[in-house]
C-alpha cells in the first residue's frame, strides 16, 4: 500500500509504501520524465516432498508504482529512506516557494 502526506513544515511531500517482505535488492527507484518509477518484486519459493519427489514451487510477482513529481522537481530533491518495512520518499513541495 502507499501513502502520501505532507510534512508538518509544509515543506515536503512524504509518499510511504509497504514494502512487507521485500528484501532491499529488490526494490528500485528511477526517474523519467517528471516521475517517479517505484519497482519491487516478491519471490517465494515453497518446497514440500511428495513421496520420494521433492516439489519446490516458485512464484515472482513484479509491482510497479508511478508518482508525478511537482513541476520543476529534480531528481536529486528526491530523498529515499528505508525503515524496516517501509519505504519514505520525501519530494520538496511545489506549494512552498523557493
Amino acid at each position: 500500500s502507499v501513502s502520501f502526506k505532507e510534512s508538518p513544515d509544509g515543506k515536503n511531500l512524504m509518499v510511504t509504501f509497504d514494502m512487507t517482505g521485500v528484501k532491499k535488492q529488490d526494490m528500485h527507484v528511477s526517474y523519467r520524465r517528471n516521475r517517479l518509477i517505484v519497482a519491487w518484486r516478491i519471490e517465494r519459493i515453497a518446497e514440500r516432498r511428495d513421496g520420494d519427489v521433492v516439489v519446490r514451487d516458485r512464484e515472482v510477482r513484479k509491482y510497479s508504482h508511478t508518482v508525478p513529481l511537482p513541476e520543476g522537481t529534480k531528481f536529486e530533491e528526491v530523498r529515499a529512506s528505508r525503515d524496516g518495512q517501509k519505504l519514505m520518499l520525501t519530494i520538496p513541495n511545489s506549494k512552498c516557494v523557493r
